[in-house]
Parts: C-alpha cells; structure tokens; sequence
C-alpha cells in the first residue's frame, strides 16, 4: 500500500478522488489533506477521519516526510507548481489535469521527476469509460477508414468563472483536446481558437463558450465547448474514407459505406462527467503500477504535452484576432 497527500479538497477531490480513495480495493492510502478553507478541511475529515489535515498544501510538504505520492487536485493555477514542489521532495505525483498551461512549466515537471527517478501522472479517467474504450477500439481497427476529420462537443451546466483561469477552456479544454487526440492519432500542427462571446477577445470577460479548429498533416479538427448549458453533454465525432462514427451519450452510430447503419448501445454514458469514482480507480492502480515499474514511468502522461500546446496556444490564438497558430 503506497501511502500519500490529498492537496485540495474541492469537488473534484471530495466527488471523485475520496470515493475511489476510499474503496477496498485502492492501492493508494491518504494520510494527509491540505485544503485552504474550513468547509473543506471539515469534509476531509468526514473522508478520511484518520488522515493529518493541513491550511495549504506548502506546510504539508514541509512537515510530512514519510510519504509515497502526492495526489494534486487544487484549482487549476496553482497545481504546477505544487506538483514541482512534490516532485521536488521525491514524491510521486498525479495530477487533476489541466496541471500547467505552458509547455515550459510542462518540461520542467517531467525534469524534476527524472532528477528525482519519480513518476509524474496525468489523471484522465474517462479513458477508463467503455464508451472511450469504444471508440478507441473503432479508430484502431479503422472502422471509418483512416481519420480526416474529428470533432468533439463538450456541455456543462456548471457556470464559467471571470477570467482565463475559470473559463472554460480551463475547465473542459484538455479534456476535449486528449480526446480528440485520441481520434487522429497524429501530431498537432496549428490551432485556432475563439474564447468568450466578445470580439476581439476579451481576457477578462467571463468565457463560457470556446471553439477552435485544430489542424493535423492530412486531418482537420474542431472543438466546441460550453459552460451554463441547459445539461450535460458529450459528443465525439470521426469521418474517414469508410465513413463516419459518432459517439453520443450512451451510443456509438456507425454510418459506414454499403452498410446499414448501425447504433451499438454503451453501458455507461459520458454525458453523465467525465470523472466517475470507479474509473479513478483504475487510474490509481495504473498509477501504483508505474511507480513500481520504473520502465513505464511517462506513459501515465498519455498525449499531456500535446495538450498543453493546444490550451497555450489557444489563448494566444485568441488574442491575434483567432489567427491559426503553428504549434
């Protein structure tokens, strides 16, 4: 059992982490939470009773000295450098993405943890989903063909914040991006976005609605998100020569050339989040298993890097009036 630190304790933290923390089969063991505000220290204490609780998460890693992993779910601005400050101190880290929006910081994490021989971990649960999995499984066996397009949709009802650190392209935008990614399967090349609702683009305005159109050697992609919609929604869209799939909700459309159309029902429907405490918990023991098997150490960063480019690049995309930016 690796023993470890909870920093933050926000919702995703207290809805996703705690559950999957706290069922039997985890690999993972808190002993110490550091969350900032009362309420959410309270509700720690609720989670994890036995656990040693902290105001932030620098004292924390100052006093502790006997942990494996540090798991960083604090709001999005500050998990870089906390993951720099746990790596650092030879921890193992997994981080709620997005845990950095440059690929400097980006560079400099996957440093430290090789100074430090650790493991650096993206957490991104909904490719633990059956529907992910079926998708996956579609692009790999080239049910469309080889990708010429993609597109990915993604609603929240869950308002957007003021400014580039609460907008949505913060909240949703690398999630939308690894899994499109996940579709082409070939490098980015350059990138146009729109954020927010003014024009020219306003960095301080309240972004609860971004579009970008992503160009790959030989492919095309775009991506729409929005925050304060009427519920929540997924849609992941690919057209290749053999035709087109789409994955929506709980259902996987095939639209193939000579075929009748075919509509394959999912056990599980992404519509419903992203993050669900069960496929956090296959992330944990991927986690575990990559801290013991130092070979694979980087493959829990999954297509990271690329996404980090893609949020960059985005806002500076933005600012020039939406121009294609090379990546």
């Amino acid at each position: 059992m690796l023993k470890g630190a909870l920093l933050g304790f926000g919702p995703e933290a207290s809805g996703i982490y705690a559950p999957a923390l706290r069922s039997a089969d985890c690999p993972l063991e808190i002993q110490a939470v550091a969350c900032s505000g009362d309420p959410g220290l309270q509700a720690a204490a609720l989670e994890f009773p036995g656990a040693r609780r902290y105001r932030s998460a620098e004292e924390l890693l100052d006093k502790e000295r006997a942990l494996n992993f540090a798991a960083v779910a604090l709001p999005p601005a500050e998990r870089a450098a906390c993951a720099l400050r746990a790596l650092e101190r030879r921890l193992h880290v997994l981080c709620h993405p997005p845990f950095c929006f440059s690929p400097v910081e980006f560079d400099g994490l996957r440093q430290a943890a090789d100074a430090a021989g650790t493991t650096l971990f993206s957490a991104q649960p909904w490719e633990r989903s059956s529907p992910y999995a079926a998708l996956s499984g579609a692009v790999s066996r080239e049910v469309p063909g080889e990708i010429l397009r993609a597109e990915v949709s993604i609603l929240t009802p869950r308002p957007a914040g003021q400014g580039r650190e609460e907008g949505v392209t913060a909240a949703l935008g690398w999630q939308a991006f690894s899994i499109l990614l996940g579709i082409v399967r070939r490098p980015p090349l350059a990138l146009a976005a729109r954020l927010g609702m003014e024009f020219p683009y306003n960095a301080g305005a309240v972004e609860s609605a971004a579009s970008f159109q992503v160009y790959f050697g030989g492919a095309t992609g775009s991506v729409h998100l929005a925050a304060g919609a009427h519920a929540s929604r997924l849609r992941a869209a690919a057209i290749g020569p053999k035709g087109a799939m789409e994955l929506r909700g709980a259902a996987l459309r095939l639209d193939l050339r000579g075929q009748k159309e075919e509509i394959i029902g999912l056990q599980e429907n992404l519509d419903d989040g992203l993050a669900r405490p069960h496929w956090m918990l296959r992330e944990f023991h991927a986690f575990r298993e990559e801290i013991e098997n130092p070979a694979l150490r980087g493959a829990g960063l999954k297509n990271s890097r690329y996404c980090v480019k893609l949020l960059r690049n985005a806002y500076y995309s933005a600012g020039v009036n939406s121009a294609a930016v090379p990546l």
